[in-house]
């Protein structure tokens, strides 16, 4: 009897415990199913569209290219005598980088030298004598008209005492006949002297010219030997070098090459379809590692490689020292084209989430779910692109997206 007892209070016992925890099974999965799917009232509140316009920008990638760059080749056949450079080295105008020896040159011009002063000399010798030869003639002429003067008194005197009967009138015209053949010859002396003089300035010129010629020549071979010393024409650094201290190199050959680092340039690769959308002197910046540098568009060459076109940018201010040739580079273009940004406040819990969805707020009340894509602005705002007919929006997590639209009012939400 008490064993069919305790088998009657274990089937009630049974019978009772079966169906609680059945109760308490359904209640607990449908709180649960009712907290995942009730969206917290914090989602619920609409956040303010901020919008902005600005120019549209166009990114590319490039890099920074020197406004100079020279190639320095031998000046003529010689050995390397004086080598002061390195690859990367930084120069400055007027450095001296390299100096070349040539035996040849430095022969012609001893020879040069030795015949300038040849010619020096056999002209001051000529040109003495020529002085002697004017100073002869101008006497000559100045004894000839002393005499003529001489003959004119005793013309005037004879002719005196000719009509006085003291001197035959025979006598008298043999003496004029004489001053007046002394006449000519002071009038030939002249034409000679007149002529010698013209002849003199004639030699001088000749004489000149032909000091200046030996001067040329020995400039020339100056000036060519002054250019075995090569020197830097502007502020850059050595990008190549090819040469050796005691190499021998003909005329022409490449020895070493020159960047300019004080007017940099970048050459940016944008698609060729956006073309139509720059301009010349449109604002831009170049992204580095190291900063930022605003510039503008300079050029831009049309030509399509590869699907894309080359823009050439010129910095707006003094090139920095962190910016070098060949650098790579980011750029952004700022076109005439107006684009429209949406901006709207960031979640306090942004970061707890991994995906949210944006629901626009219609004049109804309701948020209708979008498929807006968004990306962080800063710290405290995300930005989109998409206009919307509202102004404002809800930002939920997909945790509690679970339908289209939300009748945000209630915290309810339906098809």
């Amino acid at each position: 009897m008490k064993q069919l007892l305790i088998t009657k209070k274990r089937k009630t016992l049974k019978r009772f415990l079966i169906p609680l925890i059945i109760s308490i099974g359904v209640s607990f999965l449908y709180f649960s199913w009712l907290s995942k799917d009730t969206i917290p009232e914090e989602y619920l509140k609409p956040i303010k569209i901020v919008s902005t316009t600005e120019s549209k920008i166009l990114k590319g990638i490039g890099t920074i290219q020197p406004t100079q760059r020279e190639l320095v080749s031998a000046p003529s056949d010689g050995t390397i005598k004086l080598l002061n450079i390195r690859e990367g080295q930084i120069i400055k105008r007027g450095d001296i980088l390299a100096e070349l020896n040539n035996y040849d040159l430095e022969q012609k011009i001893h020879t040069a030298q030795l015949e300038l002063l040849n010619i020096s000399s056999q002209v001051s010798i000529d040109k003495s004598n020529l002085a002697i030869r004017l100073s002869q003639v101008q006497s000559e002429l100045a004894n000839s008209v002393m005499q003529l003067k001489q003959q004119k008194l005793e013309l005037n005197a004879n002719e005196a005492l000719a009509e006085k009967g003291i001197i035959s009138s025979i006598r008298f015209k043999q003496s004029r006949m004489q001053f007046e053949q002394n006449e000519l010859e002071v009038e030939a002396k002249k034409a000679e002297l007149a002529l010698f003089k013209d002849a003199y300035e004639q030699q001088l010129i000749a004489y000149a010219n032909k000091i200046k010629l030996a001067q040329n020549q020995l400039g020339y071979l100056n000036k060519k030997q002054s250019k075995l010393i090569l020197t830097a024409q502007f502020d850059g650094v050595i990008s190549q070098n090819s040469s050796k201290l005691g190499q021998v190199v003909k005329q022409g050959q490449s020895l070493f090459e020159l960047i300019e680092t004080n007017n940099l340039l970048a050459k940016v690769q944008v698609p060729q379809y956006s073309s139509d959308q720059l301009e010349r002197g449109q604002a831009a910046e170049i992204i580095t590692p190291s900063g930022r540098i605003q510039a503008k568009v300079d050029y831009i060459d049309t030509v399509i490689r590869n699907g894309s076109i080359n823009v050439f940018l010129t910095l707006n201010s003094v090139t920095p020292n962190w910016l070098r040739s060949d650098q790579a580079i980011e750029a952004n273009i700022y076109t005439a084209q107006q684009q429209a940004t949406y901006n709207i406040q960031k979640p306090h819990d942004f970061n707890d989430f991994k995906h949210w969805n944006i629901f626009e707020v219609n004049a109804n009340n309701q948020a209708v779910l979008t498929r807006i894509s968004y990306h962080e602005v800063d710290s405290s705002q995300l930005s989109f692109e998409e206009k919307l007919s509202g102004n404002y929006v809800l930002l939920i997590p997909d945790k509690y997206t679970k339908e289209h639209t939300i009748d945000f009012n209630l915290g309810s939400s339906h098809d």
